[in-house]
């Protein structure tokens, strides 16, 4: 890779993060496992909006409930996620990796996968 294109592809990245530096609302979507034999799902979603910056959580089911595997309720996992409370902190794609862990550890989540490079400002 020459000079030049390096150089272009590392403003245009400057350009995207520089862009954010002011953004605070972000959307993300993943895959999202969890164990329905101890807990309804409903209730495992209430605990993930409760977690702060989230804001909107909203699910697409992949699969009938029929057909998903005993005990495991696979689903894409959309939200919305809001900077305000982490202001003071400040709020990066940081902040989100550490809302994504904050939803791995609440009870009965199996699994929670999402794509870095698709979190998206609002």
């Amino acid at each position: 890779m020459n000079k030049s294109k390096l150089r272009q592809i590392i403003r245009e990245e400057l350009k995207i993060v520089l862009s954010e530096v002011y953004q605070d609302k972000f959307k993300i979507s993943g895959r999202l496992i969890t164990n329905i034999k101890e807990r309804p799902q409903k209730e495992v979603l209430s605990d993930i909006r409760a977690i702060a910056g989230v804001t909107i959580v909203s699910t697409d089911e992949i699969q009938d409930y029929s057909e998903q595997r005993r005990g495991r309720f696979l689903s894409v996992l959309n939200l919305k996620i809001d900077g305000f409370p982490y202001m003071k902190s400040g709020f990066s794609r940081d902040t989100i990796v550490n809302i994504a862990d904050k939803i791995r550890k609440v009870p009965n989540v199996v699994s929670f996968k999402y794509n870095p490079e698709d979190i998206q400002p609002i």
